[in-house]
């Protein structure tokens, strides 16, 4: 437990355990679930009655993560079921796999958590860490579209797609360019800053992503709301490892656990954007919200409402993701 938790989320009295309602009947994919956020995530949906795949490269540490979460529910009647769910989303061609694969056991899906993506190997194509963290989100979002509107258009349908992002978004020092994937590939260097901004950009990148879907769906009169968030600074194994030896990596063991959050309070705000009431009740507040920890509506960067931006990753994502699948296409 954090020592100074409050400072995450300020006078939110936001509670999962009284504030989710009985999910029973739903179908929700999380994606990057098998620890962290995701997993906490998952556990809780799957605990208010929520049908959950867990979505995950690695088949031992899903189905150890699915078994865990099994066993932790195994005492509530009104629990739904947990299913391990393979799912890479390093790689296009992958990506496309793992959706494929949920399509063929569900006819509906009533949320989609993408949690973490991890990188794509180079290829043909050179990809940077903003494509690494962007284009797996945007290939699986669109080969699920088609469930995804089909949920929608039910009775009653409440469709949710929730992206995690980051504060470090408001950092980007300059207005990247998307338009191309040479301007994907600036960004050069191993250094802290460098690394710093990369990261920053592909989070930016979440919100543009989050925001031009929502607005795309809006044109078609699609009633799928889009969310994207900050989780807050959570104690999981991606900032403990992100230095690993040295005293700057004890003092960030140091700080992670006086000031983060745990994983279970780090999915507070996606458990919020997924399941609250008020996001139904007040649609034209929530669409294409960007969240704060927990329940609070956040202030984006002046990058991340530049609408042309948002277009010109969209285009470039499209024919990126295009050239990546052909790449994987067996040859006559």
């Amino acid at each position: 437990m954090p020592i100074f938790p409050n400072i995450h989320h300020g006078r939110s009295t936001y509670n999962p355990d009284s504030d989710i309602p009985d999910l029973q009947g739903k179908v929700i994919l999380v994606t990057g679930a098998n620890a962290g956020i995701g997993f906490k995530a998952a556990e809780v949906l799957t605990s208010k009655g929520a049908k959950v795949y867990l979505g995950a490269r690695d088949e031992s540490r899903g189905k150890a993560a699915v078994q865990t979460i099994r066993d932790s529910i195994s005492n509530l009647p009104s629990a739904g079921s947990v299913h391990w769910l393979p799912l890479d989303l390093s790689t296009p061609q992958a990506t496309k796999a793992g959706a494929e694969a949920f399509l063929r056991l569900e006819s509906r899906l009533d949320q989609d958590y993408v949690n973490q993506v991890s990188g794509i190997p180079r290829t043909q194509v050179t990809v940077s860490d903003m494509c690494e963290s962007h284009l797996g989100i945007f290939v699986l979002t669109q080969e699920l579209m088609p469930v995804l509107k089909q949920t929608a258009d039910e009775p009653n349908s409440d469709v949710r797609i929730i992206v995690v992002s980051s504060a470090a978004h408001l950092q980007v020092p300059e207005k990247p360019e998307f338009r191309s994937l040479e301007g994907w590939n600036s960004r050069k260097g191993d250094g802290l800053v460098e690394s710093g901004t990369r990261y920053a950009i592909t989070k930016l990148a979440n919100v543009l992503f989050t925001r031009e879907l929502q607005s795309r769906l809006d044109a078609e009169s699609v009633p799928i709301t889009c969310i994207s968030l900050h989780p807050g600074l959570v104690n999981t194994e991606g900032p403990r490892n992100a230095i690993k030896t040295g005293i700057f990596a004890y003092f960030i063991k140091l700080l992670l656990a006086a000031f983060a959050l745990t994983p279970l309070q780090g999915a507070y705000t996606t458990l919020f954007a997924a399941t609250s009431p008020k996001i139904k009740a007040e649609p034209a507040k929530y669409r294409g919200s960007y969240l704060n920890p927990f329940d609070r509506l956040g202030e984006i960067s002046a990058y991340a409402k530049d609408k042309q931006l948002a277009q010109d990753l969209w285009a470039c994502s499209e024919e990126v993701a295009e050239i990546c699948l052909k790449e994987a296409e067996p040859r006559p």
